[in-house]
């Protein structure tokens, strides 16, 4: 049986999603897309590794694509405990893969990463993604499977609380504010929170992509297009940095003297601190 690409078609995809829009989309721009997205290295990567799940494909994109990292801190996870892990996403692709291989060969099996309901277009990280959508109303298949990885004890969590990827903001690249959902669910759940910081960052090209849309207002998320880019480009060759810290009891936030919005913007900060 021949294999299907991962992405067969830009403008096909387009009509599937959005049909009367789509139809108005010059074809050279479409083309365009195709190459910004690098839909062949794209193509040829999830070829070479579609026969792994998981952890395991993971593990294979940072193979194939010589991206390694430095781990510091693991002697900080206790061995016994239910976690939220939470993270700076500087990446937007790497980051949350390199986190993949990492926790997913700990906890082999027991180990999940929320994310942009976009990505589960990755049907070889099916087994370690929980989708959400960041734009619009949620689906009650996603919200019930959430839930229920957050209820069940032998499974491990993750969550990038900002929702995107890091920006150039205030003269740095960092990310916008964290939701406070993640110390609502921490509080729920009864799960502490173990703080992470991610080093790595994308092309300044991408940054300042970023800065212009927001200049001008524009509202179609460009960055979400050019991160293929990042991730076959830009990532490849690279060291990153991963430090974990210890983890922070979830009767933390209990204390009312900070909103759940407050302890969100206090825990990013401790992450970026370590």
């Amino acid at each position: 049986m021949e294999r299907k690409p991962l992405i067969d078609n830009l403008e096909t995809l387009a009509l599937q999603k959005a049909p009367e829009k789509a139809k108005k989309v010059p074809k050279f721009v479409y083309r365009l897309g195709e190459w910004l997205i690098c839909q062949k290295e794209l193509n040829h990567i999830y070829a070479t590794l579609e026969h792994l799940q998981g952890e395991d494909f993971a593990e294979g994109m940072c193979q194939m694509l010589n991206v390694k990292y430095e781990v510091e801190g693991m002697e900080n996870i206790p061995d016994e405990g239910r976690f939220i892990f939470v993270s700076n996403h500087p990446l937007g692709a790497f980051d949350g893969i390199s986190y993949i291989n990492v926790f997913g060969k700990k906890y082999k099996g027991h180990f999940k990463v929320i994310v942009n309901d976009l990505l589960m277009y990755l049907k070889t990280l099916h087994p370690v993604f929980l989708p959400v959508n960041t734009l619009g109303k949620q689906k009650r298949a996603d919200m019930e499977a959430v839930q229920a990885a957050y209820n069940d004890p032998e499974m491990q969590l993750m969550s990038f609380p900002a929702g995107f990827c890091s920006r150039f903001m205030n003269g740095k690249i960092q990310d916008v504010a964290w939701k406070k959902s993640v110390i609502q669910q921490a509080i729920e759940s009864k799960r502490d929170i173990v703080p992470m910081h991610f080093y790595g960052r994308n092309s300044i090209t991408f940054y300042a992509v970023e800065w212009l849309r927001r200049v001008f207002g524009m509202k179609f998320n460009i960055g979400l297009v050019l991160l293929p880019w990042q991730m076959v480009k830009t990532s490849r060759n690279k060291t990153y940095g991963i430090h974990i810290g210890k983890p922070i009891p979830w009767q933390t936030f209990t204390d009312k003297s900070r909103s759940a919005q407050e302890w969100a913007q206090w825990l990013r900060e401790e992450c970026y601190k370590l």
